[in-house]
Formats: structure tokens, C-alpha cells, sequence
């Protein structure tokens, strides 16, 4: 068993014990930095929260989720977490936080962090919208690949679970751009070969 699925293993079950926090309409998107992206060119994924409340009860502690890709279009290149402009959300005070990610099972990536602030900080500090965490992804091949999100757990300051819906996207692998460009440029030569009039012999 992973070091992420045992904390995982350890931790869900004590989220599931809580009762469930009052909650507004929460939510976690797959966002794509771009939806179409060249072979040889990589592309950057963002997971982002939002539905919880700002600067208060309740905010996000621990999350477990696992997300699905096709591994014959992309592979991982790297994973950050965190918000690029607020921070991660989840280590306010500095105390840190447990982040662990697992890309051992082809085509699915188990994203875990859990909070080690303690849980006023994180309902008065916390923004109600963030980056969980941003991927990295390497094409493979041409094609499209989705992307879909499962919950295995989501727990707010204090432990207690969260519901969220979640929502998935999608990724097209093309061919690079410069092999495009070169391939129209050399059938466009081709084809003004054909039609370029020849000169008779005298």
C-alpha cells in the first residue's frame, strides 16, 4: 500500500465520522490552460475550489481526490500545489501541510493534502476560491484525452466532510504546430511546382 493511500486510509474514515458541515454550493473544476495543445509542447491543468465561504466557516482542511487520464496521450510531468497568486491555501500559518501525490496505477493520479493549521486560521484566513494545485502534462500522442475528477474525501477546518460536485475536461493532442506549418509549406511548393509552365526545347 502507498504512503498516500495509507494517510488516506487513516484519515477518511476519522472525516466520515464528523457530521456534515452546513455548506454553501461547492465545487472542483478542472481547468486547462489551454484545450488544444501541440505533440512536443506541454500543457498545464489547474484544480480549483470554489464555493466555500471567504474568510470563514466553512474552509478547506484535508482533500483526497483521484483524477483519470487517457496514458496513452499524456503523461505527468509534474504536480504543484498550491495557488500561484494566494499561496496554498491550506498552510497559512507556516505550520506546513502533509501533500502527497501517487501516479503508480496508469492513468489515474491520487492527489492528497491535509492541513496542519489549526482550524481558526483557516476560517478567518482562507479565501472562499483557489488553486488546489496545478499539473503538468507531456503529450504522448495525437488524440483526446479527458480528464474526470472522483472524491475520496473532502473535510473542512475541524475534519468534518464536504460535498462538492465536480467537473471534468478534456484535452486534444494535434500535431506541433511547426510540423504543420511546414507540411502546408511544402505541399503549397509541391502543388506550385505542378502548375509552373515548362519551357519546350528549341
Amino acid at each position: 500500500m502507498t504512503r498516500t493511500k495509507l494517510l488516506a486510509a487513516i484519515v477518511a474514515p476519522a472525516i466520515c465520522c464528523w457530521p456534515a458541515a452546513t455548506q454553501a454550493d461547492i465545487s472542483i473544476i478542472i481547468v486547462p490552460a489551454s484545450q488544444q495543445v501541440g505533440l512536443g509542447e506541454s500543457v498545464t491543468v489547474d484544480l480549483i475550489i470554489s464555493g466555500l465561504t471567504d474568510y470563514g466557516a466553512p474552509s478547506l482542511g484535508v482533500f483526497d481526490l483521484d483524477l483519470a487520464f487517457d496514458p496513452s496521450i499524456l503523461s505527468l510531468d509534474s504536480v504543484v500545489f498550491g495557488d500561484p497568486l494566494l499561496g496554498d491555501q491550506l498552510d497559512l500559518s507556516g505550520f506546513g501541510s502533509i501533500t502527497m501525490f501517487d501516479d503508480s496505477a496508469p492513468g489515474v493520479l491520487n492527489l492528497f493534502e491535509l492541513s496542519l493549521d489549526p482550524a481558526a486560521i483557516l476560517d478567518t484566513l482562507q479565501a472562499g476560491s483557489f488553486n488546489l494545485l496545478s499539473l503538468t502534462f507531456n503529450p504522448l500522442g495525437i488524440g483526446a484525452s479527458l480528464l474526470g475528477l472522483s472524491l475520496n474525501a473532502l473535510g473542512d477546518s475541524l475534519g468534518s466532510p464536504l460535498a462538492a460536485t465536480l467537473g471534468g475536461a478534456s484535452i486534444a493532442v494535434v500535431p506541433a504546430p511547426a510540423a504543420v506549418a511546414l507540411g502546408a509549406a511544402g505541399l503549397l511548393c509541391l502543388l506550385g511546382s505542378r502548375f509552373v509552365p515548362r519551357r519546350g526545347n528549341k
